[in-house]
């Protein structure tokens, strides 16, 4: 049993009339017939009643029955095949995105989720919040598709494939009410007595290195509280512990009491969205794309 055969019945239950339905799918009335009698012989049943003087046939009380079972599951199955096309093709299906759990999402993040829901309604968007080394963790055990992430995160995974997407500045995050909250030209040697929350090398090796590098060129060696993770660092900042080096949308300088300066010495670091190389989800590539049409829209 093949599906042309399963169409050839279709046709002539629906039509009655062999010659008539070999005509509308395009195949001789010999071939047509053929595949009916396979059918037949296949399943043990006799679907039409045989009348070498009629030009029209009909259905045996078998094929009825067949013809309305079957004309509903055909029905399902091209719906199913149609939908399973889409998906094929990446228009349909579950994007998983994870996100910073320390950091806001931004205004261009925002854009590019709403335009790929306006070109790709039928993708569903799951957004889930981890810290950098769980969000590592879950593109490794692919449960998440994309995340969006710091460069030096992800540059140094082999197994990891990234596109570049901007650049965020690193700015000193610190209570509202501090000496230096308030000035500017400062830099982070203006800060050297000051405890720095700094996320542990367990959770990102390169960023709890990076802060000691970028101190030790600034001409001191930092007071330090390692956090566990970006959850912890923001909960010490807010409880007044130390001040912190983070990105401008880090959750904790829009709190009241917080606030964040720019200064001299901390420099943008780069954005990428980053996915397993193993992962071949078809949405992938679609969200990228959507991601190259805002790229021209100044954020400024």
């Amino acid at each position: 049993m093949n599906s042309m055969q399963i169409l050839c019945f279709l046709k002539a239950a629906q039509n009655l009339n062999f010659t008539e339905s070999a005509a509308e799918m395009f195949i001789s009335q010999p071939a047509f017939s053929h595949n009916i009698l396979t059918l037949e012989e296949e399943w043990g049943v006799e679907l039409f009643v045989r009348n070498n003087k009629r030009k029209d046939t009909l259905l045996t009380p078998a094929g009825a029955v067949l013809y309305e079972g079957l004309k509903n599951l055909h029905e399902q199955f091209d719906h199913l095949l149609q939908k399973a096309k889409i998906i094929q093709q990446g228009k349909a299906g579950t994007l998983r995105i994870g996100l910073s759990g320390a950091d806001r999402i931004d205004e261009r993040t925002l854009i590019l989720f709403d335009r790929f829901q306006q070109k790709y309604p039928n993708i569903e968007l799951l957004l889930r919040r981890g810290s950098h080394r769980e969000l590592i963790q879950w593109l490794y055990e692919n449960t998440l598709d994309l995340s969006f992430a710091l460069k030096i995160d992800v540059i140094d995974r082999g197994w990891l494939n990234y596109h570049k997407l901007y650049n965020i500045e690193s700015v000193l995050i610190l209570n509202a009410r501090h000496p230096l909250a308030h000035k500017e030209g400062l830099s982070l040697i203006d800060f050297c007595d000051e405890t720095f929350i700094n996320i542990s090398a367990k959770e990102s090796p390169v960023l709890n290195a990076m802060l000691m590098q970028e101190c030790k060129k600034a001409g001191f060696t930092p007071n330090v509280l390692d956090a566990a993770d970006v959850n912890a660092q923001t909960l010490y900042l807010e409880s007044g512990r130390g001040v912190a080096v983070g990105s401008e949308n880090n959750t904790a300088a829009f709190n009241p009491r917080m606030t964040m300066v720019r200064l001299r010495d901390l420099f943008p670091m780069e954005m990428v969205v980053a996915w397993n190389q193993k992962n071949d989800n078809p949405c992938i590539p679609l969200f990228l794309s959507v991601y190259e049409l805002i790229e021209e829209i100044d954020f400024t």
